[in-house]
């Protein structure tokens, strides 16, 4: 079902309804906050740039990968793959009820894959050559990394930044002038032909680079503790990239009807706490499966130090896993937010271990992420919370109430004073 102007274009879906957050000013001191941590971080990530990693950067000839790819690119690349998991429920299973939380998904994803790669830039020690990825005839074939470095800059920068310019025209058209709606207007039937082709690429690229992350680190063999070392690490990171991707959106939208004060939609909340659910019992046939193909499960429960993690990653998925089977609980914000949290923390937790708590590169290394690599890692993590506080109150992304959404930018306009045209 599509909205219609009066001429009787198609401007947008009923299915993707989102509402500015309209009802308070754009800068707080919450965003102050959060600009001040990733002014903080930014500042120390350009002294970086420009002087070698040493100063900045506990690692060592033992541990070339430090906090910020084991974390910022291994883990919270996990959390920003919302929009494949929703994605995949909605348009490919036929969860039609999550359609409207799409673009929450959307807007979250990229900006958890865009101060990734932004983080990239810095933390690499010759980053002025990474243009050499736009030549294929220097790429080297030969590099596990390669796919990774294509795959998750084209993702990010076309594929996921055309799903996110619905919204972006969408204020364009209800707000600009008449030449800019006539433009629209034309540019519309171009844009809804080839979104089938973008959707496709958007699907395909993240399970592509998602799980080419967890290959890569196959290549580290018997470095990594055999708890975690399995040929099924790609599929594995897959799994936990999509059971992370569902908690976080399910985490984000809890928070951000608590802090915008906006109605929480039970249904949609409930079926987003049921996939998750299945997803983390899913996650764990496949972990269990692959710990007894390999005969490892008498290590796994040997309670010695790498037993203890492999048991706290399990609860923090097995909690959620259960509780959230039961309508009730799916039903109570309160509880869906713990469990989303805690299904968070536990795909997080599995893409962090394999690269450094069960990472043993030489007898004796060791690695501890210095102060600066902390606070550069939190300073890119405090821009993405920027970026969503301000992305939610200039576009309409979070989902809202049918009777908002039909006047969603005439309320904006008369809240802050404009004329408003009839």
């Amino acid at each position: 079902m599509s909205a219609r102007d009066n001429t009787g274009t198609a401007l947008l879906n009923h299915w993707q309804r989102g509402v500015p957050v309209y009802r308070e000013p754009v800068i707080t001191r919450t965003l102050l906050f959060f600009a001040a941590l990733a002014t903080v971080g930014l500042t120390l990530a350009l002294a970086r740039f420009f002087s070698p990693l040493a100063p900045f950067s506990g690692m060592n000839d033992a541990y070339a990968w430090g906090i910020w790819k084991s974390f910022n690119v291994m883990t919270l690349t996990a959390l920003g793959s919302g929009p494949l998991a929703v994605g995949m429920a909605a348009w490919v299973f036929s969860r039609e009820k999550l359609h409207v939380v799409m673009r929450t998904a959307l807007v979250s994803g990229f900006l958890f894959y865009a101060t990734g790669l932004i983080a990239l830039g810095f933390d690499v020690g010759r980053a002025w050559n990474f243009w050499n990825i736009i030549l294929p005839w220097r790429w080297n074939v030969h590099s596990a990394m390669l796919e990774v470095a294509v795959c998750m800059p084209l993702y990010c920068a076309v594929f996921l930044g055309f799903e996110n310019l619905p919204m972006v025209l969408e204020r364009f058209y209800y707000t600009g002038s008449d030449v800019t709606r006539r433009s629209l207007q034309r540019w519309a039937p171009a844009l809804r032909h080839i979104y089938p082709f973008m959707i496709t690429g958007a699907y395909v690229l993240p399970l592509m680079h998602q799980s080419s992350l967890g290959g890569l680190l196959l290549l580290a063999g018997d470095k990594i503790d055999p708890i975690w070392q399995t040929p099924l690490l790609p599929l594995l990171y897959l799994i936990a990239a999509g059971m992370a991707g569902l908690g976080f959106v399910t985490f984000l939208l809890c928070m951000a009807s608590l802090r915008y004060s906006r109605p929480l939609d039970i249904g949609v909340l409930s079926e987003l706490g049921g996939l998750l659910s299945m997803m983390c019992f899913f996650f764990l046939a496949v972990r269990f499966g692959d710990l007894a193909w390999r005969g490892q499960l008498g290590a796994a429960f040997r309670f010695d130090r790498m037993s203890l993690v492999f048991l706290i990653e399990i609860a923090l998925i097995l909690v959620p896993a259960v509780v959230l089977r039961d309508r009730f609980a799916r039903e109570t914000p309160r509880t869906l937010l713990n469990m989303s949290i805690l299904a968070c923390l536990g795909g997080m937790f599995y893409r962090f271990v394999p690269t450094t708590i069960a990472f043993h590169p030489a007898p004796g290394s060791s690695y501890f992420p210095s102060v600066p690599e902390l606070l550069i890692s939190v300073g890119y993590i405090a821009l993405g919370i920027c970026g969503f506080g301000v992305t939610v109150k200039y576009f309409a992304v979070l989902p809202g109430e049918i009777k908002d959404w039909n006047h969603m930018f005439r309320l904006a306009r008369e809240l802050h004073g404009e004329t408003v045209r009839t």
